[in-house]
């Protein structure tokens, strides 16, 4: 299953959390791209999230902010967008996105946005970072049961 994550930047989120689905489930078929919807190419991935993904045993660390394209919408089985803001900017440039696309903590069974931890402490960082985690694996375990 070829999975797209989105958030604003392509900084923290959706890289977190293509990061790990790449490592936690990669065995299990599963292929995953992180893009933004405001995406600078310059940024980096705050130390926390890399920090954070070290700790998991992630190894692949390298990562370049990107910009949604209609290729990753098409390259896309599943689309999950980090908030609802995300999701409406997707419907207006890419309609075609809507049919495969939904909040990732629905998704994951559990309900509403992801907040953004860019600007914020190192202990709201751990917070969404966590909840990427569990999130995840949670993703994973739903396909294996299908």
């Amino acid at each position: 299953m070829k999975v797209l994550f989105i958030c604003t930047g392509n900084m923290c989120r959706s890289p977190a959390a293509g990061k790990l689905l790449g490592h936690y489930g990669g065995t299990a078929g599963f292929l995953a791209r992180s893009r933004g919807t405001a995406a600078q190419p310059y940024c980096k991935m705050p130390r926390q999230i890399t920090a954070f993904l070290q700790r998991q045993g992630v190894t692949s660390l390298e990562h370049k902010p990107a910009q949604v394209a209609e290729a990753d919408i098409d390259w896309a089985d599943l689309i999950l967008v980090m908030e609802e803001l995300h999701r409406d900017i997707l419907a207006d440039k890419y309609p075609q996105s809507m049919r495969k696309t939904q909040l990732f903590l629905d998704y994951a069974g559990k309900s509403g946005e992801l907040r953004d931890p860019m600007g914020k402490s190192d202990k709201i960082f751990e917070e969404v970072l966590k909840q990427i985690d569990d999130c995840v694996k949670k993703i994973i375990s739903r396909k294996e049961k299908e």
